[in-house]
């Protein structure tokens, strides 16, 4: 009989793995890339030198570990505008298979399926899961690291020299992938105070692990990061230009609407996270498990950059905290089913997972996807590049970007070229400092973060614009004299 409910667990599993492989994977190069995919394009460009890729990702962000590994996904698979998504879907199914594992060691299967209902149809998961930047490898790590250093519920694993090594390891890889897992190993470290003062029991593989954590934390913050400002020319320190300050309305849903897919949505996991919290505070701060460690790690996720941005310069958005997704849907889950009440268990599942599918299947593209024409949130490169191909005009360039973040125009014209290549069109690219100049040519004018309308420069006075032709946050112009 365990056997058999074993098997049957097993195939719940697989299909829900399944069904969020699908909803992933379905389309997954229907939109062109969007500019902090296009800056990771480039420099994953596997035919360049290891100090070149170091150069160009330093020069653009804080995270070098997603654009290598990109870098040795492309050296295997190609060089492809349609290949590089398929890396973040292949961590987008560790992280799931990993998520699920942890879920399995530290509670029941009616959580760990609850769970994974709502991890495999979370809106951020699904976009970040096909996205060529960083977040879905910081989800993933941050998930590994929490796996390898917790036995079950109410314990950590035991440490020896090789489990040491290798969370030392992990977490070193973190805080390459994405500088804001600090706030992980940060909130680790904080828990593991707490159980020492608490329980006065500590090892030698313990303490070596706290010191560990606290000695990567700190040559990242006083070594690493400070090289990489001043090598990147980030005049603003931590924060880029980019972001603004957080608004009022940011303490009424803390990113919840962003993360589940509408406002309403995103009240309905805040209050049922606050209330299950409140429920079992208690529960939460007497035992001191795994639990206690995801409520830290939510506080501080939260606290440290609000205070930090306020004192400073602004440096949270919801994307860098996509970690934060764990502890929320760990503790909406376990706690769900530690209800005892059943009507209260019953009425939250249901309130979840009906209002989730809901909205996925009238209003978010996860589904309708399936059966309807969706339409495109990033610049359509492609659809540029047809029409231009159709005009009859062959000619084409980028316009030139006079942009914070280094590489800006090498990175959107590698793009495009290798976009021309693929799809094998016969067009020329040129760049308009040549001596020799079409008499007419488009220009291509790329405005999702740049959103400066296009003005002729002084070197092609003698140009009209005769026509230009919008394709979402993409411009073609085109000029003639």
């Amino acid at each position: 009989m365990k056997l058999k409910k074993n098997y049957f667990q097993f195939s719940i599993f697989l299909i829900f793995l399944l069904f969020a492989l699908i909803i992933r994977s379905y389309n997954i190069n229907s939109e062109d890339f969007w500019t902090d995919e296009i800056f990771a394009f480039f420099t994953s460009e596997p035919n360049i030198s290891f100090k070149e890729t170091l150069v160009r990702t330093l020069s653009s962000n804080f995270n070098c570990l997603y654009d290598f590994l990109l870098k040795f996904f492309h050296s295997l698979f190609g060089y492809d505008v349609y290949v590089s998504r398929y890396f973040s879907l292949f961590l987008s199914f560790f992280s799931l298979i990993t998520f699920a594992l942890l879920f399995n060691k530290v509670s029941n299967f009616n959580s760990l399926i609850f769970g994974f209902f709502i991890l495999s149809i979370n809106l951020f998961h699904i976009r970040y899961s096909i996205e060529v930047r960083s977040y879905i490898l910081t989800f993933f790590l941050t998930t590994l690291f929490i796996y390898l250093n917790f036995r079950n519920e109410k314990q950590e694993e035991k440490l020896n020299l090789i489990k040491l090594i290798f969370i030392v390891f992990v977490a070193i890889l973190m805080v390459l992938s994405h500088a804001f897992t600090l706030l992980v190993l940060g909130s680790f470290v904080l828990y593991k105070i707490i159980k020492f003062i608490k329980f006065q029991k500590f090892n030698l593989f313990e303490v070596s692990l706290v010191l560990s954590l606290i000695l990567i934390s700190s040559l990242y913050l006083f070594v690493y990061l400070p090289v990489n400002i001043k090598f990147a020319d980030q005049l603003l320190g931590l924060s880029p230009h980019w972001i603004k300050q957080l608004k009022p309305s940011f303490y009424t849903n803390f990113y919840f609407s962003q993360y589940f897919g509408s406002r309403i949505l995103g009240l309905i996991h805040l209050f049922v996270l606050f209330y299950l919290i409140y429920k079992f505070r208690l529960k939460l701060f007497r035992e001191i498990n795994i639990f206690t460690f995801f409520v830290i790690l939510l506080f501080f996720s939260y606290f440290i950059p609000i205070v930090y941005g306020y004192l400073f310069s602004p440096v949270l958005i919801s994307r860098y905290i996509m970690f934060t997704l764990i502890p929320i849907i760990f503790l909406l889950a376990h706690f769900t089913f530690q209800l005892s009440s059943k009507t209260k268990r019953y009425m939250i599942v249901i309130l979840i997972c009906f209002t989730s599918l809901i909205n996925h299947i009238f209003y978010e593209n996860t589904f309708k996807q399936f059966y309807t024409e969706t339409y495109p949130t990033k610049p359509q490169f492609k659809a540029a590049l047809n029409a231009i191909n159709k005009s009859g005009e062959k000619y084409l360039t980028v316009r030139n970007y006079s942009a914070k973040e280094k590489n800006t125009n090498e990175a959107y014209i590698n793009y495009v070229k290798k976009y021309i290549e693929k799809k094998d069109l016969k067009l020329r690219y040129f760049k308009v400092d040549n001596a020799d100049i079409p008499k007419s040519f488009w220009v291509i004018n790329i405005r999702d973060t740049i959103k400066k309308d296009y003005t002729i420069p002084q070197k092609l006075t003698n140009y009209d614009i005769k026509k230009n032709i919008f394709f979402n946050s993409l411009e073609i112009i085109l000029l003639s004299r």
